[in-house]
């Protein structure tokens, strides 16, 4: 599992969040790409590399051509010059983009057009409004949904999210902060939020509350995992301090994790469940490895009255002792488990991305003193065997010994 955290000491807006996720290692490429499917022109995506309190990130933008006006709030009644919810839905819904992406994207869509509906007193279709008529929000927003497809993130995590206070001038005029469209955003939610006195600004916009309230899984706690990278993507405002969005991934895929000791202690964790069924128990297994267990299995056996039933065990670190029991009890029909401490020697492991002639794969280097092997990841060697044709048996056995070649001459 890959959960992204976004530390939103600084607020949110749209080209925050993107800023960050390109900072993380977003493909431009890839994007736009998808972006284009959208078939909508007269803009173009900015990148840059920036440094704000000493601290390197990642400014978004959206450059839009022939003057065109960025959002600004919901246009008066007879100057429609933004695109209405409706015609935004359509576009999605007509273009090649992946289902997902769609249902993500519209789902960001219609929370600010009920919003603003809401603020205005008017229908959903009846309302043209810049906020999702303009261009740069559509990037944004479709943008948000194409960038968390293509980074495969399982979950988001919203951590110290924070508004400033004061008024900002919009549209009609000035308002308080926040926004009467972020506050409406947060009716009938529990979205904690942070007030900093000192900012006398908007920290959250309608497009950051959005994507709060639409995507965000949980809120100020501690990921599971191992932390792979962090990135900032930053803000346009000047509000006296740093204006970023810090965005994290957390991992749990251990298999593709780096390890340099030869012995570590693992927690052993196990339960009987004789009232379990194998849906259950595949999907509890499935469950404990995605939370951070370094492997889960079950074991038949036999209990009290002639029972057959199951013995479901685990190895995790023991920090993840209490995520990993309450896991079980809330998701297993176990009632009490057992646990040990074992100690364990292991072969250290470098994990590298190397590029090969039938595709990139995860290769783990495997040493223990003088013994050394390469080993692969079996559903990464699934893909490559269907994208190449090949059988899967053969495409390893090619693979290993292209890796042994390229170790030779340079080192993987």
């Amino acid at each position: 599992m890959r959960t992204l955290v976004l530390d939103a000491f600084s607020g949110i807006s749209g080209d925050m969040f993107l800023g960050a996720l390109f900072d993380l290692g977003l493909s431009k490429k890839a994007f736009e790409n998808e972006l284009a499917k959208l078939q909508i022109t007269g803009y173009q995506v900015q990148i840059k590399k920036a440094s704000h309190s000493s601290i390197y990130g990642t400014n978004f933008d959206v450059i839009l051509a022939d003057h065109q006006v960025k959002d600004n709030g919901i246009t008066e009644h007879g100057h429609h010059h933004g695109r209405s919810f409706a015609t935004i839905k359509q576009l999605i819904e007509a273009s090649e983009l992946s289902n997902s992406i769609k249902r993500r994207a519209l789902k960001l869509f219609q929370a600010i057009a009920q919003a603003e509906a809401h603020v205005h007193q008017q229908k959903i279709d009846e309302v043209h409004f810049h906020e999702v008529g303009a261009l740069d929000s559509i990037v944004d927003l479709v943008g948000a949904a194409i960038a968390l497809d293509l980074m495969k993130i399982d979950q988001i995590i919203v951590n110290n999210l924070a508004d400033g206070t004061g008024t900002i001038k919009i549209a009609h005029g000035i308002v308080p902060v926040p926004v009467p469209a972020v506050i409406q955003l947060r009716v009938g939610t529990k979205i904690p939020v942070q007030i900093r006195s000192e900012v006398k600004t908007e920290l959250i916009t309608p497009t950051g509350m959005a994507l709060v309230k639409c995507l965000a899984n949980e809120f100020n706690v501690n990921p599971a995992g191992v932390l792979e990278q962090t990135g900032y993507g930053f803000g346009n405002r000047e509000i006296g301090s740093l204006n970023a969005l810090r965005a994290s991934i957390y991992s749990t895929l251990l298999s593709n994790q780096s390890v340099n000791q030869e012995h570590d202690q693992v927690m052993l964790i196990e339960t009987n469940l004789d009232d379990v069924t194998g849906e259950q128990l595949a999907d509890g297994i499935a469950g404990l490895i995605e939370r951070g267990a370094k492997d889960a299995w079950s074991e038949p056996i036999m209990m009290k009255k002639g029972r057959p039933a199951y013995k479901l065990c685990l190895l995790a670190d023991p920090a993840q002792r209490q995520i990993l029991v309450k896991y079980l009890f809330a998701k297993t029909p176990a009632i009490g488990v057992r646990y040990q401490l074992l100690k364990r020697e292991i072969m250290q492991r470098k994990v590298k991305l190397v590029k090969t002639s039938y595709g990139k794969i995860h290769v783990k280097q495997l040493t223990y003193g003088e013994v050394t092997k390469l080993s692969l990841e079996h559903q990464e060697l699934a893909k490559l065997a269907a994208l190449n044709q090949r059988p899967l048996v053969d495409l390893k056995t090619e693979i290993l010994a292209e890796l042994r070649q390229i170790k030779q001459k340079k080192g993987i």
